[in-house]
């Protein structure tokens, strides 16, 4: 039954008072307080900006006698705030005009103290002028326990909401704005983001944990550290990096929802993993490729893709061949000294199946690869088990040396003609402080979207019944057959639409609550049958909001193509213009698959199996009269195949909720 989840202008800080002085190793950190003094009423902006910030209240903090000051387990010295309408806060600089065209990046450690009852009060930002009195027309910019307040004109529309900050953990909290475009991330990973619509028209005072309104509702409860100010919008890696208090990290190593299999092909869990290239040779085709690294408890993984026009394996030493080197530094240690330790160099001869390397004696046990010849050059698959490299198993957030470099040998015998680096910028085989520096991605945790803007669900449990609130229950056309699902029964569609003398499908109606052109969700399971019986057809569909009669005669089509010269399942949308997301790859006929899109309102996105495949912008849909069609593009290009679980959301679906519909559960048998 395939998967088995379920079961088991920017930013720059006008400073009040600017001193000379050392510019940060980032010209863009225009403010930066450790908040780790341990004394005193002032902080030290070590930006270079001089932007130090002024303690008020220094005996309005959680430590003794109520110092601001404090020592925590976890970050060292911290400063402290006590929430109440006298305690502590900082002032620190000026916030300049914000545009809808500058960028900035509030980055900062925080951990709520769970005395903390308000829900707009500042860990950052401001409420009012610098006299304490309001902006007219009303306006202000602050991160709180619940959401990113971007208020203008006595309203907040234009917010970014997050889940509520829970008590008594340190996260890290970072805000990213790129011209119009908010994101939020919690701990490394975006947990929110929107476009806002209203610049603001002043310049505004900085605070850190409170203000100056010496008033009840503003002043926050908790411990600060290490707070930073970008007048850029970081990338993730940058944001990551500002985290593990680095000055870079160059890439993340995502987490498998489930292991690749190990047979040198390249499974839809790839998708989740980012790309590395190698410094190509002179020639591409002579020598190119990238490379991918997925993690889990046990083991880590890599995937090389390597184009090469003359494939040699003719020498005792797999380095003086066509082969591939893993480095491995566990700890991210950087020792530049010959390797030892857990710094090791593995090498992966093109057909060998040995192990060679450096440092790698006792470190090899259950290191296994698998490889695969292509058109351009060959493929291999590795798995690295954690307690084999390191020892132990890994941590979320961890962080790790590692790199990937491609011996090159033309012409035969005991030679290499050439060598493709990726991060190391000089040969660096020997020495991991050349080598990247990872850093583990959390661990997805699955979310239930419950029924939250759930427009309609079709369980298919032996009827076409609505379980969401609408009751826009479906009518049975054809013959479709009851057989046994994902979740309980599905339903089987024969696909003899057009020619055929009339298809299965079903109709769900075309309810208001149907008619959605703003953000957008569908998710379903399929399970693809076999070809069109009578030849005629290449392509069919597995649902749509679409009818040939109606006009407009359709707002979106889940596509699928046997023929198609770019394998798709894909979702398309009818939007100025019209927009199309593939899963990227053919799905197998008689395996069930879970194929989703989400909309919000900015960018569409579509996933295979829980896991993002794809993404492309877009606006409104085109609203249309047509009906909600399960089985049948509207036009007679009916589903040949199965369908379980579908569900149609008026609202985004995240990446966790995604793979919550994909039947992933976090720690369960995959």
């Amino acid at each position: 039954m395939g998967k088995n989840w379920i079961c088991s202008a920017p930013l720059v800080l006008v400073l009040l008072a600017l001193a000379s002085g050392v510019e940060a190793a980032d010209p863009n950190l225009v403010g930066w307080w450790s908040l780790n003094e341990g004394t005193g009423a002032v902080v030290i902006d070590l930006s270079g900006h001089g932007s130090n910030g002024t303690v008020n209240n220094p005996t309005g903090g959680l430590g003794v006698d109520g110092s601001v000051w404090l020592a925590d387990a976890k970050r060292g010295l911290v400063m402290s705030f006590n929430g109440a309408a006298n305690g502590a806060y900082v002032r620190a600089g000026t916030i300049p005009q914000m545009t809808l065209k500058n960028d900035f990046t509030w980055a900062f450690w925080a951990k709520q103290d769970a005395g903390q009852t308000g829900i707009n009060d500042i860990i950052v930002g401001n409420r009012k002028d610098e006299n304490a009195v309001d902006f007219v027309p009303r306006q202000f910019i602050k991160f709180t326990p619940t959401k990113f307040e971007w208020h203008m004109n006595g309203n907040g529309n234009d917010n970014l909401e997050y889940d509520d900050i829970p008590a008594d953990v340190w996260l890290h909290h970072a805000v990213v704005k790129k011209g119009a475009q908010l994101t939020y991330y919690r701990n490394g990973a975006v947990a929110s983001s929107r476009t806002i619509t209203q610049p603001l028209d002043f310049p505004q005072p900085l605070f850190l944990g409170g203000d100056n309104e010496n008033a009840e509702g503003e002043n926050w409860r908790g411990l600060l550290s290490d707070a930073r100010i970008y007048n850029k919008a970081l990338t993730k890696l940058q944001v990551l990096a500002a985290m593990a208090g680095l000055e870079r990290i160059d890439l993340e190593v995502a987490y498998a929802v489930e292991p690749p299999v190990l047979d040198g092909q390249v499974d839809g869990v790839w998708a989740a993993a980012s790309t590395h290239t190698f410094v190509p040779l002179a020639v591409p085709a002579d020598g190119s490729g990238t490379w991918k690294v997925l993690y889990d408890d046990q083991n880590l993984y890599v995937l090389v893709e390597v184009t090469d026009d003359s494939l040699k394996n003719d020498s005792a030493s797999s380095w003086q061949d066509d082969s591939v080197e893993v480095y491995f530094d566990g700890g991210n240690t950087k020792l530049s000294t010959a390797l030892s330790g857990d710094d090791h160099q593995y090498t992966f001869g093109w057909t060998a199946t040995d192990i060679q390397g450096t440092n790698i004696t006792g470190y090899t046990a259950g290191i296994e690869q698998a490889q695969a010849t292509t058109a351009t050059g060959w493929r291999i698959e590795i798995k690295m088990p954690w307690l084999s490299i390191q020892g132990k198993p890994p941590v979320a957030g961890d962080l790790i040396g590692i790199d990937c470099y491609y011996n090159d040998d033309d012409d035969g015998g005991d030679t290499r003609e050439g060598k493709m680096l990726t991060y190391s910028t000089v040969e660096g085989w020997n020495d991991a402080s050349k080598w990247a520096t990872a850093i583990l991605a959390a661990v997805p945790v699955p979310v239930d979207p419950g029924a939250t803007g759930l427009a309609a669900y079709y369980t298919l449990e032996n009827n076409v019944n609505d379980s969401s609130a609408n009751a826009n229950h479906g009518t049975i056309v054809g013959n479709p057959a009851w057989i046994a699902g994902v979740q309980g029964a599905a339903l089987e569609f024969h696909g003899l639409g057009k020619s055929g003398g009339g298809g299965d499908y079903i109709n769900c109606g075309n309810a208001a609550s149907l008619n959605i052109t703003g953000p957008i969700a569908l998710a379903l399971w399929i399970r693809p049958g076999a070809d069109d019986p009578e030849g005629k057809r290449t392509e069919t569909a597995v649902m749509a909001k679409a009818l040939s009669t109606a006009s407009p005669s359709w707002s979106y089509q889940v596509r699928y193509g046997w023929g198609s010269p770019k394998p798709y399942m894909a979702f398309t949308f009818n939007t100025k213009p019209r927009a199309w997301v593939y899963v990227g790859q053919k799905l197998t006929k008689g395996e069930w698959s879970h194929i989703a899109c989400s909309h919000d309102g900015t960018t569409l996105k579509c996933y295979l199996d829980g896991i993002e495949r794809d993404a492309t912008p877009m606006g409104l849909i085109t609203s249309s009269p047509a009906p909600i069609l399960i089985g049948s593009d509207g036009w007679g290009c009916d589903w040949i195949g199965a369908i379980d679980e579908v569900a149609v959301y008026n609202r985004s679906l995240s990446p966790n909720e995604m793979l919550y519909l994909a039947g992933y559960r976090a720690g369960a048998a995959k």
